[in-house]
């Protein structure tokens, strides 16, 4: 009986029990990875969960690095010896030689050095030299300071002596409290080293001064606020584009991915609001590995991003420049943590369509076909394999083992190697002549291809009545002289099998064909039972995403099994029995395979307009 296909389930233990074996395969190429990728990202709410604040972090852990080193790599040298502008390393340090007098260096106050290398104490009126500071060969006499000699007249001074100093010299300009002296303008509290000087402590260089440390240059410069990411706060995600993805297939490890991708951000800075457009390369290297279920995953083992393009539009403020590099730093440090979650995201969703796969779809009332990984994908450099095992089962979790119903010595069809892939195809899903068989020995075994055939059901057929039969046997219509109408009741009792040659796919089905007497008050009488082997042809197509088959009648051959009437020759029955079979059984046949078969679901590949091949043991098809 002729029954319609519903949903039917089938057990897990069932499904996943027993041993693999592969009988489908299903090659894409990068292409299509990336095309599953860039859909996933479209149609999901990945992006959405980037935008908001920026968790920009402690100046311990994210920023807070001096700014200089953002562009110093190495630790910049200190130099202990004389002053500095702004901090302890080499910018503002005022470069000298060590045969010059510094500020602050190793020469005391109110010392100065000749050209012979000699140091000259001012205050004491004696000098040393470069080498020894405590004396040296020269004679210190020759030099002595006019302090002590009685002071002349305005109008009466008396000349001085070689080698003498004037006082006012000696007691002015370098001595206590003149130019060089203590106090004076260039000594320890003079207006460029003392305390509120122009470099001292205070003064408009020095450390608390306007460009000193604390001041401007201390504000914008090494460990100033804008050199760490306190400089800026508020930074928010307010747009991310669709990100432009590209696939490189990494052999027997996974795949390198590359999400390119386009930021805006808004933000505050002590000098202005900021308005930022960033241009993101996102790269992940991604691992395919199985898990313990036996499903394939895709494992990021390492993230990066590299920014590029980064544009930022200070709405009012100054210093562009140095807002850039702070920009520049704080997002290379914060978008990893952003952007890299979001690969994750989406390879969780290529991962769950991968786990599409292993879903039951239905076969009617009669069973389910479900698709399993047999073994771990296989990665070349032009395409990746997977290997899957089809289970086709019964209603109630019983599985299909084709070729059911043959002896077990029959060695098992293995899966033949497949073609190389043409320059335009993205995926080849080749089906093995086992699977087909398993289809169709579901519906064998669930009687979907039995069928009773009456006289009147196919206006096409002869009459079928004890008449016409009497017409091709004679001792038929001497048995039954009034006519009496029959009833051919077909059975296929063994699978049909499915071979697949070049450009050829051959079904051949054996079935039993019993004509029956309908007798009054329901008596029925066997007139006869014939076998029946049938080859047919079978074409195929896809519709949607289902595997159409449609077969016609090519021959068929008859047997006599048994008679009620005697022997006769059996080939005075072909013709009817080929019609009947011709236009009735495949036109019930081929209404149970317009179902479909359904193909496996796995990164929204499209077969409907797939080009199909026939070959050895093989049905491929090439989209």
């Amino acid at each position: 009986m002729w029954t319609a296909w519903c949903v039917a389930a089938l057990s897990v233990a069932a499904v996943c029990g027993g041993h693999q074996e592969t009988t489908t395969v299903l090659r894409v190429t990068k292409d299509v990875l990336s095309n599953a990728i860039s859909g996933t990202l479209q149609r999901s709410d990945a992006l959405h969960s980037a935008l908001g604040e920026v968790p920009v972090g402690k100046a311990g852990s994210v920023g807070g690095v001096p700014y200089n080193d953002f562009h110093v790599r190495n630790v910049p040298p200190k130099y202990p010896n004389g002053h500095q502008l702004g901090g302890s390393y080499k910018y503002g340090r005022i470069e000298t030689n060590d045969n010059t007098a510094q500020l602050g260096a190793k020469y005391r106050y109110g010392e100065i050095l000749e050209s012979d290398g000699n140091v000259r104490d001012l205050r004491r009126g004696d000098y040393r030299s470069a080498e020894n500071a405590k004396g040296g060969p020269r004679d210190p006499r020759r030099y002595r300071s006019a302090e002590g000699v009685a002071t002349a007249g305005r109008l009466h001074r008396r000349e001085l002596r070689p080698g003498e100093i004037p006082p006012g010299v000696a007691t002015g300009a370098l001595g206590s409290g003149g130019l060089l002296g203590t106090g004076g303008i260039l000594a320890t509290n003079g207006i460029l080293s003392g305390q509120g000087g122009l470099l001292g402590g205070g003064g408009l260089l020095g450390d608390g001064g306007l460009l000193g440390g604390g001041g401007v240059l201390g504000v914008l410069g090494e460990g100033g606020i804008l050199s760490t990411v306190q400089g800026i706060t508020g930074l928010r995600i307010v747009e991310l584009t669709l990100p432009r993805v590209s696939v490189r297939l990494l052999p027997g490890v996974g795949v390198y991915l590359s999400l390119y991708t386009r930021v805006a951000i808004n933000g505050k800075s002590l000098i202005g609001f900021l308005d930022i457009a960033v241009e993101v390369n996102i790269t992940a290297k991604v691992r395919l590995t199985m898990d313990r279920t036996g499903y394939p995953r895709l494992v990021i083992e390492r993230c990066d991003t590299l920014l590029g393009g980064i544009k930022v539009k200070l709405l009012r403020g100054l210093l562009p420049n140095l807002v850039d590099n702070l920009v520049n730093r704080v997002l290379a440090n914060v978008l990893p943590d952003l952007l890299c979650p979001i690969v994750d995201v989406v390879l969780g969703l290529v991962n769950d369509q991968l786990g599409l796969v292993d879903s039951l779809v239905p076969l009617g009332i009669l069973g389910s076909v479900q698709y399993t990984f047999s073994s771990l994908p296989l990665v070349t450099g032009e395409f990746l394999e997977l290997d899957l095992n089809t289970l086709v089962g019964e209603a109630g979790g019983g599985l299909i083992d084709y070729p059911l119903g043959r002896p077990a010595m029959t060695p098992r069809q293995k899966m033949p190697e497949l073609p190389p892939m043409g320059d335009n195809t993205n995926s080849q899903l080749a089906i093995s002549a086992n699977f087909l068989g398993s289809v169709l020995t579901l519906l064998q075994k669930q009687g979907a291809l039995d069928i009773d055939i009456t006289n009147g059901m196919f206006e096409e057929l002869p009459p079928l009545t004890t008449s016409t039969l009497g017409a091709l046997i004679p001792k038929v219509f001497q048995q039954y002289p009034e006519s009496q109408p029959l009833t051919i009741r077909i059975q296929v009792p063994n699978p049909p099998s499915v071979t697949l040659q070049k450009d050829k796919a051959l079904v051949k089905v054996f079935a039993t064909s019993e004509i029956v007497v309908s007798q009054p008050n329901d008596v029925e009488t066997t007139i006869c039972l014939l076998d029946v082997d049938t080859e047919l042809l079978a074409m195929f197509s896809v519709e949607g995403d289902k595997l159409m088959i449609d077969t016609k009648l090519d021959k068929t051959s008859l047997n006599l099994r048994t008679s009620n009437v005697g022997n006769f020759d059996v080939g005075l029955m072909e013709v009817l029995v080929g019609k009947i079979f011709d236009l009735a059984f495949m036109p019930a046949m081929n209404a149970v395979l317009g179902s479909g078969v359904p193909l496996p679901k796995i990164l929204n590949i499209d077969f409907s307009n797939a080009d199909i091949d026939v070959l050895e043991d093989l049905l491929v098809l090439s989209a």
